[in-house]
């Protein structure tokens, strides 16, 4: 199922059809918050403010960055706030190179709000041989939100989406 709007209407639907449950009231109030969604992005691009790009990183172990391309939930919830994946040409998650981190200039660098060896403080950004080097690294735009939240794709979608574009936006 896809990682967008359509994608989590459809699931409600399903789950509720599985379960012998009505899901029209929870369906018709997502389809209204992604609306308003919708409109938000619409009023943005109107104002003539290009769309940011964000990288969303999974894993830096060992300093090494692995990222989401096209076709992920990171990639989903990116594009529903309003923003551009900044890593293209591939599908999933993938360990990408310095070369690519730095040719890939996010104006934002997302994450999990996480901690252990997967996670990157701000200080490792802003040491790290690539990410030291992309506009976001440089302008401090790290944003890290609950990754369950962020990628978990159910009723709670539109509110991720909503709660990123606020933080790109910050």
């Amino acid at each position: 199922v896809a990682m967008d709007a359509e994608g989590v209407l459809a699931r409600i639907t399903g789950v509720a059809q599985a379960l012998g449950v009505d899901g029209a009231p929870l369906h018709d109030r997502l389809a209204a918050e992604f609306a308003e969604l919708e409109a938000l992005r619409a009023a943005r691009a109107q104002s003539g403010a290009a769309p940011l790009r964000a990288m969303f990183i999974i894993s830096a172990a060992g300093g090494r960055i692995n990222a989401a391309g096209q076709d992920t939930s990171a990639d989903g919830i990116i594009r529903l706030a309003g923003a551009e994946n900044a890593l293209q040409g591939f599908s999933g998650f993938r360990q990408i190179n310095d070369e690519a981190v730095t040719l890939a200039a996010p104006d934002v660098i997302l994450m999990m709000d996480r901690s252990g060896d997967h996670a990157l403080s701000d200080a490792q950004i802003l040491s790290h041989p690539a990410l030291s080097l992309t506009p976001a690294a440089q302008a401090g735009r790290i944003v890290r939100m609950d990754g369950m939240f962020l990628l978990g794709f159910g009723p709670r979608t539109p509110l991720a989406a909503r709660a990123l574009m606020a933080a790109l936006e910050d």
